[in-house]
Formats: C-alpha cells, structure tokens, sequence
C-alpha cells in the first residue's frame, strides 16, 4: 500500500472524495492532502478523522466569537489601566464650611506664640501635617536656614501639600498662608487672624478640594513658615518663606509652572467685604472680582500697597495676589485672639478661594 501527503499548514475548508482516494482544498490558499490508493475501510476512517477535526475546529472557533457577558465585561474593566475621571461637585464652594475653619483656628491659637524656631511652631508644623495626611493631602517639609538680623541662624520649615488621590497636574494654583506668629516678648501673640485663621482656611480648603479630585489636583496648599519680622518688615526681614519658596522655584526654573499663587495674610475678622492688597496683579485681581461677583461678594483693593508674602511670587515672575483685612485694629497686637474671629468672614473669603479654583 503506498501513501502519498502533502502536509498543511491551515486546515481544509472542504473535503470530498476523488476516485480512491480523498481530496481537501483551502479554497482561499488553494492548499491540499491528497490521500490516494487507500482500502475503501481505510479511506472511511481517514474520512471520519478529517470530519471530527472540522468540528473541533469549528467549536472553538465559534467560542472565541461569542459575545461578552456583563461578568467578562467586569473582568476587563477591572484590568484596565485607566481609572475614569470621579464624578464632578457642582457649586463646589458651597461645601465651604466658616464653622469648620472658625474651630481649626482657635485648634492653632491653644499652641500659643509660633515664632520661627521655636518649639510650639514645629508642634504646629506636626499638628497640621497629620490634618493633611487624614484628609488625603501628601505634605513635605521644605526646611531651611537663614540668619534673623541679630545674627541667629533660624531654621525655618514650609510645608507644601498636594493631593493625593488624583493625578497632580505641572501647572497649578498655589493656595497660601503663614502659620508663624510675630516674635516679641511685650505679649502672647498668638496671631489669631494673621497666622491661625488664614491657616485653617486652607486646612478647610483641604477638606472642600478633596470632594472634586480633579479641582484638588490643580491646587498646590502652601503652609509658610517666617512670614513675620524679627524686628521690622523689610525685603530681609521677613518673608523668608516664601522668599525660599520662590528662590529655589526661579532656581529650578519651574515659574511658569504656576498659574498664579494666592496668598492670605491677616483676614477672618471682617465678615462685611474682602479686601486685597493694591499692588496685587491685575489680571488675576480681575478673575477674582468675577468669582466674587458670582457668589454676590463685594471685593475691594486697599486704599496702599503692602510688603506681603505675595512679592516674592510677583518677583519671580508669578501672577500674585494677597487678601487681607486692611483696616484691621488687631493685627500685631494682643487683642488679636480667637474671641474676634468670624465664621462669616472666613466661609466668605474660602467660597470665594474655592469658587475661582473651581471655575478657572
């Protein structure tokens, strides 16, 4: 008995009898076995294997068809790599919370004075970033020294916090405040607006931001360490936070990265209008009086200019701006204390922080 194959590689799309033997063609490849001189018993079993590997062939190749269920539909959005973007918080700054923010404030003033250096500031330092890390804020220490003007060698500590939960986007908005208070020894200055409330804006910015991911993730909260003079405000004296800040910035030549930075100096004491320093930026002063007019708040710029934290910024070639109390009878004194804080003022100023961030 001779046989005689022709070996294939992509199986037969028809078969059928050829004389004594059996003829498969691929019709698309025109690809063949020929089994030829064969016994008819024989030529019968060969036949009968070639036909159960056309069925075979066909059941997988029709499983592999078949539609996906809901169950495999889960499976494969479960082994995606991209996460869908969350849901979006309409009318975000109505979250804002001035009772919230009132109660972080008084939580700052209980560590009493924060000079630079001193042991109640690095307690406050720790205290604010535990708050960060529970409300899904990733703090760092920016720590540095600098010379005060008597000589002293301070070390200073600025904590810069993101978000997260959520990619953080190059370019950002910069929400900032000082936690430090005045360094005298004529009374307790525990810097009630101008150190404490400003501060638990942001903190209660934190809690707010952290309900819209994607609005979170555009916003870098800046925590500034030695805002206030030694002795007397001067480009020296002073600002050493954020003039830290904006060096190594300038430095790494990563200006153009932010937006713009918002600063909060000495505020929550008037709940009747929002005022900002006059040599702020105007463009930016500009989107925030739109903001404002959003929400139905009356801003207004100061009747001067201030030596604020918002020059540094503005000096490396950052759009800035400072909101402050400007008329304020308590600032550097010791009458400046929680009792004269308002839930008001501080739900309007961090509305209006949170509605700009929100809709620019």
């Amino acid at each position: 008995m001779s046989l005689s194959f022709l070996i294939l590689s992509s199986f037969p799309s028809s078969i059928r009898t050829v004389g004594f033997g059996l003829y498969a063609e691929n019709r698309i490849g025109r690809r063949r076995i020929v089994v030829a001189n064969l016994e008819p018993r024989t030529r019968t079993k060969i036949r009968r294997a070639i036909a159960c590997w056309l069925v075979l062939f066909a059941t997988f190749a029709t499983a592999g068809c078949k539609p996906k269920t809901a169950e495999s539909e889960d499976a494969s959005q479960k082994e995606s790599p991209y996460t869908p973007l969350p849901p979006r918080r309409e009318k975000l700054w109505l979250d804002f919370d001035g009772n919230r923010a009132l109660t972080e404030a008084r939580t700052l003033t209980r560590f009493g004075p924060r000079q630079s250096g001193s042991d109640a500031n690095a307690q406050t330092q720790k205290h604010l970033a535990d708050v960060l890390v529970g409300l899904g804020w990733e703090p760092a220490a920016q720590t540095f020294t600098d010379n005060a003007p008597d000589g002293r060698q301070i070390r200073f500590s600025n904590i810069v916090a993101r978000y997260s939960h959520f990619p953080k986007a190059t370019k950002r908005f910069i929400i900032a405040a000082h936690f430090d208070t005045l360094a005298t020894n004529e009374f307790p200055a525990i810097g009630a607006s101008d150190g404490a409330a400003n501060t638990a804006i942001l903190i209660e910015l934190a809690r707010v931001l952290a309900l819209d991911p994607q609005v979170a993730g555009q916003v870098e909260l800046l925590f500034l360490d030695g805002s206030a003079p030694f002795r007397q405000s001067t480009i020296s004296d002073g600002l050493f936070g954020s003039r830290f800040y904006t060096q190594m910035t300038s430095i790494n030549q990563h200006a153009n990265d932010i937006r713009a930075a918002i600063i909060l100096q000495n505020v929550g004491t008037d709940g009747t209008r929002l005022t900002f320093s006059q040599n702020s930026d105007p463009k930016l002063a500009a989107q925030m009086a739109s903001a404002a007019k959003l929400l139905g708040y009356m801003l207004e710029p100061s009747n001067r200019p201030f030596l604020a934290d918002h020059v540094p910024f503005q000096q490396a070639g950052v759009p800035a701006m400072a909101f402050l109390d400007v008329d304020s009878q308590l600032l550097n004194t010791a009458d400046d204390t929680s009792e004269r804080l308002n839930s008001t003022a501080l739900a309007k100023l961090g509305s209006l922080i949170t509605c700009f961030l929100a809709t620019n």
